[in-house]
């Protein structure tokens, strides 16, 4: 039989520059809100988004893979599949 070599990172996240996806997706958030605002909120909101991340990292390296995807499917932001599209509904009766 012949060995293959499985390559260490499989499952992890896209990177983008030097943050995970669901980290820049963090900042992005921070940083449109601060851009729909406008004027002077623009480059604040682009240092509160840093240390929205630098926050939002700590609180993932505490918690479960794709922590982001979780809170979304909790706030009900987001489905969980084809059959359960409404997250928000805790009860399933098929």
């Amino acid at each position: 039989m012949k060995e293959v070599e499985i390559p260490r990172y499989v499952d992890a996240q896209p990177q983008i520059f030097f943050w995970e996806l669901d980290e820049a997706i963090v900042y992005v958030s921070c940083m449109a809100a601060g851009i729909f605002i406008g004027g002077m909120f623009t480059p604040i909101s682009m240092v509160v988004g840093w240390f929205v991340v630098k926050l939002f990292k700590r609180f993932k390296n505490g918690s479960l893979e794709g922590v982001l995807l979780h809170i979304c499917y909790r706030a009900g932001l987001l489905g969980l599949n084809k059959r359960y599209r409404d997250a928000m509904k805790r009860d399933f009766f098929l």
